[in-house]
């Protein structure tokens, strides 16, 4: 009897754990864009990856992290249902499709990368008219200016997609581009931790805006949302914390 109760017991919570982990919220993260996001051997890491963390642990959610091969794949992703949140994912119309945008966690500013000193720049127009070339990440927003001049047909085959931040900055260094666009806090890794002290950051503000947790709608319901919502303004000093860390590590 003591035995039955004993093998009864440990199918409980066998059946328990099973269900807890079906139930776990799938996160997407971009394999490849240090030091936001990294999925390799020993799983995910970066900056986002610990704000994320720490969130989801205030809100008492089980979570777990799935590798994406580049920012493109998210939201196909999201739409058959493999991933349930998106990281570091700036605000457009057309995304709300998708999921519901959380508060923002923090801010994202998207400069110019080159390997020129900067000069006085009155717009992008006014660089790809120079015929200049510019390294993207594929499926990255970067404000309404370079989306408009991405459309045009005559600029067209000057912005090149490329999937992880690695092959952005080699093709800059390598000089296969003129330009790449990234995140300060990934201009300072590249300078500091790959030792590129020769990049230059330009100062003209390509897209500076708050970047949100994106919650897939089948995913995640209203008090789960507000959940989320609270435990981001409850972190707020904690999150400004670890973003400061990053952008002065050497």
């Amino acid at each position: 009897m003591r035995r039955f109760t004993t093998l009864l017991c440990l199918f409980f919570l066998f059946f328990s754990c099973s269900i807890l982990a079906q139930n776990c919220k799938k996160i997407g993260v971009v394999s490849s864009w240090p030091p936001l996001t990294v999925f390799d051997s020993e799983g995910a890491a970066g900056l986002d990856v610990e704000i994320v963390k720490l969130i989801f642990g205030e809100a008492n959610m089980c979570f777990k992290f799935v590798r994406l091969p580049s920012s493109a794949r998210t939201f196909e992703e999201m739409s058959k249902g493999e991933i349930d949140v998106s990281t570091m994912t700036s605000f457009t119309q057309y995304r709300l499709k998708y999921g519901t945008f959380s508060k923002s966690y923090r801010d994202e500013k998207m400069r110019l990368l080159s390997l020129k000193k900067p000069t006085t720049l009155p717009s992008l127009e006014q660089l790809v008219s120079q015929d200049k070339t510019i390294g993207l990440s594929i499926g990255s927003y970067y404000g309404a200016e370079l989306n408009q001049l991405m459309n045009k047909q005559k600029h067209k085959d000057q912005f090149v997609s490329l999937a992880s931040a690695n092959s952005r900055i080699e093709m800059l260094m390598k000089e296969r581009v003129d330009f790449i666009i990234d995140d300060i806090i990934s201009a300072h890794y590249y300078k500091t931790s790959l030792g590129y002290s020769n990049l230059n950051v330009w100062p003209y503000v390509v897209h500076d805006n708050p970047v949100h947790l994106l919650l897939s709608h089948q995913a995640f319901d209203e008090s789960e949302v507000n959940k989320i919502n609270s435990a981001i303004e409850t972190l707020k000093t904690d999150i400004d914390s670890i973003v400061m860390n990053y952008l002065n590590s050497n």
